[in-house]
């Protein structure tokens, strides 16, 4: 088929354009549309609406003209493997999350969700920033809460630590991964509060 500019025109299914151009982008860098048509089977108007619905998803950004590159969300899509199923944003078509808050418990639960065993320390070194208040005793509380809401696993031999006479460091690692947000503690209750529950209406677990 050829479309109104002359070029060739694969038919496509709904939503499967900016699935592509979702999973062409998940290292993270910017990429001009010159670059998607040569590496992609698409042509420049799909490449420009495809973008622009990615855009409008809050899955992609204009970093300048003509160069998009994936927003956190957008990243967090293609780890889940997320597919959208359609044009629009609408019912039929894949789950909007509502955007993260860039907390320090937010980039902490990501780094875990990576799979790999980690000690407090290293989770730091990973999830904090300069602005971050006390990020090591901040974190310990919050995996000390995830391990005892059956969140983590710690192993039974900590990882040596370098300085002499240090007992090393415990090591943990993500065992219920219910999803991209981060459950947050609900100290009056006791509770973790999982916005990736019950279909995104969120759900408390017990964490005394």
């Amino acid at each position: 088929m050829i479309d109104q500019t002359g070029q060739n025109q694969t038919q496509l299914a709904p939503g499967e354009i900016q699935t592509t151009m979702l999973s062409h982008l998940c290292d993270g860098t910017c990429k001009t549309i010159d670059q998607l048509e040569s590496e992609l089977a698409l042509n420049r108007r799909q490449i420009s609406d495809g973008a622009r619905l990615l855009i409008i998803r809050g899955y992609a950004e204009r970093i300048e003209l003509g160069c998009y590159r994936l927003t956190e969300l957008g990243q967090d899509a293609t780890m889940n493997g997320e597919v959208i199923t359609s044009g629009p944003i609408s019912k039929d078509s894949c789950t909007i999350r509502k955007p993260f808050a860039n907390t320090i418990r937010q980039r902490a639960w990501r780094t875990m969700r990576m799979g790999d065993a980690f000690t407090i320390p290293s989770l730091t070194m990973a999830a904090a920033t300069n602005k971050d208040k006390q990020p090591e005793n901040n974190l310990q509380r919050y995996v000390k809460a995830l391990v005892k809401a059956g969140y983590l696993v710690a192993y039974p031999v900590p990882q040596k630590g370098n300085r002499v006479g240090s007992n090393g460091f415990k090591r943990y690692r993500l065992i219920n991964n219910t999803g991209p947000h981060a459950p947050t503690m609900r100290r009056g209750k006791k509770v973790l509060f999982d916005r990736n529950l019950n279909e995104g209406q969120g759900g408390e677990v017990p964490w005394t």
